[in-house]
């Protein structure tokens, strides 16, 4: 041990000045619980940063999901009514659009049934045509009827006593 000693003792001897009087504090009691206050506050203030920076890592996304759960909470009813309104919309417009289809399948099937409707107008034109036929018999019988007061014909015309088909 006592050549431990003056190893040291010797090692001291050869050091230059400023290094013997850091040597000298770190080896001064006063010195070295002003270090420990220092280095312990340093300490703390790093680990109270390193304490914050954990709990806001581990906060954020818990943070981050309250802020989608605040969001889809505060949008959901009017998404939801939005949606109902789509759909209304939609079916009204399928409602038209089917509408709108049924009713130029009609304009194409009258448009393809014009053949019909130029038989119905033939047929129409000879009813009249008809019927003019049958209302002129009818007025040429009555004023034939009102022109000869009795019923006779002209071929069983007879005065007196003969016939006049014979003269």
């Amino acid at each position: 041990m006592d050549s431990a000693f003056s190893y040291s003792y010797l090692n001291d001897k050869k050091m230059q000045g400023a290094d013997i009087r850091y040597n000298m504090m770190t080896t001064s009691n006063l010195f070295r619980e002003a270090q420990d206050e220092e280095m312990e506050h340093k300490v703390k203030k790093v680990a109270e940063k390193i304490s914050e920076s954990m709990n806001v890592v581990a906060n954020e996304p818990s943070l981050a999901f309250f802020r989608i759960q605040e969001h889809v909470r505060k949008s959901l009813p009017q998404l939801v009514e939005q949606k109902h309104e789509v759909l209304e919309t939609q079916q009204k417009v399928q409602g038209a659009s089917f509408d709108t289809e049924y009713a130029t399948h009609a304009v194409k099937s009258l448009h393809k049934s014009s053949i019909h409707f130029e038989n119905i107008q033939d047929l129409l034109k000879n009813a009249m045509f008809m019927k003019q036929q049958i209302d002129y018999e009818e007025d040429r019988k009555d004023d034939h009827n009102l022109t000869s007061p009795g019923k006779t014909s002209i071929n069983s015309t007879v005065v007196d006593g003969q016939d006049k088909n014979q003269s």
